[in-house]
């Protein structure tokens, strides 16, 4: 199993959308052995900062923000762990200037191009075993969700290792 590390900022869908990616999340775990966990759209991961900095700046980010609309695609894959199987996410001017934003709060210029996607699975399945997954999903493209609040998860360990250490809502300044 791979681990991850730090703080990650999390987008997540909500009511019916989440639970339909959840149980789809549930089953392909449960058939294939692999890790459970929340359906999300990671806007900025890894960081190596500590808890009260984690808060703070994504307090701080969360003001800066307005609610806007994520927009899910087709089903791939990736030879990663972390992309095992995904939902690839439209990338909006909304989207990637929330992203753009949270790389200035955070400092994290130089991190990589931003690739939005939602995972379904995590794992080191082969591509013909993958291919055969991609449709029983295909229900999800096309799904849509508003982001209303940015979500804070210690992504520390393995998936099962991982919790919500605070979510906080966009636009709005909090005590």
């Amino acid at each position: 199993m791979t681990r991850a590390g730090g703080f990650s900022l999390w987008l997540m869908p909500t009511a019916d959308l989440r639970e339909k990616l959840a149980q789809t999340i549930h089953r392909l775990a449960r058939l294939y052995g692999t890790p459970i966990f929340e359906p999300h759209v990671t806007l900025l991961g890894g960081l190596a900062v500590s808890e009260d900095e984690a808060l703070s700046k994504t307090q701080q980010l969360s003001t800066r923000l307005r609610p806007f609309e994520v927009r899910l695609g087709r089903a791939d894959y990736l030879a990663e762990y972390f992309l095992c199987l995904f939902l690839r996410v439209e990338e909006t001017e909304p989207l990637l200037e929330t992203n753009f934003k949270a790389r200035q709060v955070l400092d994290r210029y130089s991190d990589p191009r931003y690739y939005p996607h939602l995972s379904l699975m995590y794992g080191s399945l082969g591509p013909g075993r993958k291919q055969t997954i991609v449709p029983t999903v295909s229900h999800h493209c096309e799904a849509r969700f508003e982001v209303e609040r940015l979500h804070l998860y210690s992504t520390e360990g393995e998936p099962g290792d991982w919790y919500r250490v605070s979510e906080f809502p966009c636009g709005k300044p909090t005590n």
